[in-house]
């Protein structure tokens, strides 16, 4: 059975209408919508209708399944499920309910399988971009037990933590990042364009110029100079070129996702492509070609350089070096060591209550932290639980997760009230990130505006100076 979306209208009102459902084929998805009082306009296929769907939708970020639409999802399911609608009905509920297309595709494939006999768990699997690993053992083991709808439950409630927490962090740190940028392109405008022309009334006066105007000069020089520019397309051209020819995965079954990837690589050739005739046609711009051909040169060292950089850091050992050191920094590695372990708190307790067993949730938890160093750590904190140690011990010796952590785990394992202590310590952890967030980002804002602000004065008192000791000594 085909899976069609289509666009009709309601033979009473004339509204235009559209969704996805699965017939036969064509004529015969006619006939159910002719039956329902529908007029089929145009029906695709699924595989056929995909690119449009993501064009009306405005493109992959519009139309992407986001978590928040997940976690809304299977806490209506787990209600129906409670309620005692059996599973199929109750997923087909869904299909109709939902607004966005693609996880209404998404559902329909998901109710075929389940008509076919497959149970839920099975039928998450071909969808890892919408239904996690954690998402599909947590239901596997709510199946195994006879507690679906508790598992459900629990699902949603820790999808809507982590997107509420998720949530916070990126709208306190919005602002900031976005003046940092307004700060930087009109600081470097100034530089560029301004700075140049008011200064070059400094070349004519037969006088030395203050340290901090010449400071100034210099820096605008060399922001506006072809060299820096020839240096800068190069590096650019370069890490375009190294996406371009970069090897698209093998593709796996149903090949929809190493379409994307072959999709993907020709926008990069495309890009790499463009970019290097821009670097041609600027040639014939610049005020000095020899200088710009410096430049280049020395951008394609650069770009080579930092392109090798990137391709290490891409590997295992690079990713591990890269997330060491980013918990190393001195605030962000704090806060980033916190989301880690609140992430990690939450996620293990949440499948330990779900009845996940211990070593299949170490493996699920371990994918979820998003850094590669504590990834390791947690690794080889299941090996050494296979062996017969216990959860706290191989986490206090890598030193990397808080004492605090580790000593509430250990009194979880002893008093048998583990998911309890990992739930106390996501909750602990949660507010302190909140609270470091709010922290920082009210630290911030005024730091950013000092900044910008000192920069903006440097700038004027450079310029400003030397004419007003020009206009004393004309006096």
């Amino acid at each position: 059975m085909a899976v069609f979306e289509y666009r009709g209208l309601v033979a009473a009102t004339g509204k235009q209408v559209h969704g996805v459902r699965d017939a036969d084929n064509a004529k015969v998805l006619r006939a159910a919508l002719k039956r329902e009082g529908i007029l089929l306009t145009s029906a695709q296929e699924e595989a056929k209708a995909t690119s449009a769907a993501r064009q009306q939708q405005g493109g992959t970020i519009f139309g992407r399944v986001s978590v928040g639409d997940v976690a809304m999802m299977t806490r209506q399911l787990a209600t129906l499920v409670l309620a005692g609608i059996p599973l199929v009905e109750a997923v087909s509920a869904l299909t109709e309910q939902v607004e966005k297309l693609e996880l209404k595709r998404v559902l329909t494939q998901v109710r075929d399988r389940l008509n076919e006999g497959s149970s839920l768990a099975k039928a998450l699997e071909p969808h890892p971009k919408v239904f996690s690993n954690l998402y599909v053992n947590m239901v596997a083991a709510g199946e195994a037990s006879g507690t679906l709808e508790q598992v459900l439950d629990r699902l949603a409630d820790f999808m809507e933590n982590q997107s509420k927490l998720r949530g916070k962090v990126v709208a306190a740190l919005a602002y900031p990042v976005l003046m940092s940028l307004i700060g930087v392109v009109l600081i470097s405008v100034m530089m560029v364009v301004v700075v140049p022309k008011v200064t070059s009334i400094f070349a004519s006066l037969d006088r030395a110029l203050p340290w901090y105007t010449s400071l100034l000069i210099t820096v605008s020089d060399i922001l506006s100079s072809n060299q820096l520019l020839g240096c800068v397309d190069m590096m650019i051209l370069v890490n375009l070129t190294r996406r371009a020819l970069a090897t698209p995965p093998p593709p796996p079954p149903g090949a929809s996702q190493h379409q994307k990837q072959q999709a993907k690589n020709t926008g990069w050739v495309i890009a790499a492509i463009s970019t290097a005739c821009f670097v041609v046609l600027l040639a014939f711009a610049v005020e000095s070609v020899g200088a710009y051909s410096v430049g280049l040169v020395l951008g394609l060292f650069a770009g080579l350089a930092v392109s090798r950089f990137f391709a290490y850091v891409a590997t295992p050992n690079g990713k591990v070096w890269k997330d060491s050191f980013m918990l190393k920094l001195p605030i962000f590695g704090t806060l980033l060591r916190m989301l880690a372990v609140s992430r990690f708190s939450r996620t293990l307790a949440t499948l330990l209550k779900s009845g996940v067993p211990l070593l299949k949730a170490m493996d699920i938890v371990k994918n979820v932290l998003d850094n590669a160093k504590l990834e390791k750590v947690v690794e080889n904190a299941a090996g050494s639980i296979r062996e017969g140690e216990s959860i706290a011990g191989p986490l206090k010796r890598s030193g990397d997760f808080p004492p605090i952590v580790t000593h509430m785990i250990a009194v979880g394992e002893n008093s048998c009230q583990l998911e309890a202590m990992l739930e106390n310590v996501a909750r602990a952890y949660d507010t302190q990130v909140e609270t470091r967030v709010q922290a920082l980002t009210s630290l911030l804002e005024p730091m950013m505006i000092v900044m910008m602000g000192g920069a903006v004065a440097f700038i004027a008192f450079a310029i400003l100076m030397p004419l007003i000791q020009m206009n004393d000594f004309v006096q």
